[in-house]
């Protein structure tokens, strides 16, 4: 199972990652969380959620302002921060996948 993680592009940063049992995580806190999210792919497509667009990528801003301004060296961000920008981030994509999926629907229809 942990050799599957590895394909997942993540930085892996021990001190980004969450520890179990004094142990590091194989992804990275925010990385983490976004699986976290993807996993509400089947979910949203199972209930025929469609939302408008700009939903999701709403749900990506903090994600991209966590990221850059830790970047640009602007500030430190902490896990807690990375694990809830990720996880807004991958329900977002989950939401956009679903939407894109019945729109498709509908529209084939």
């Amino acid at each position: 199972m942990n050799e599957i993680l590895y394909i997942i592009p993540c930085h892996r940063m021990p001190e980004r990652c969450f520890h179990f049992k004094g142990k590091p995580m194989n992804l990275c806190a925010r990385c983490f969380a976004m699986l976290l999210g993807y996993m509400c792919t089947p979910v949203a497509v199972a209930i025929h959620l469609v939302l408008p667009f700009w939903v999701p990528i709403i749900m990506a801003i903090p994600l991209l302002i966590d990221g850059f301004t830790q970047r640009w060296g602007w500030r430190q961000s902490s896990n807690s921060i990375r694990f809830i920008t990720g996880i807004l981030f991958g329900i977002g994509q989950s939401i956009l996948v679903s939407t894109i999926v019945w729109t498709i629907v509908q529209y084939v229809n």
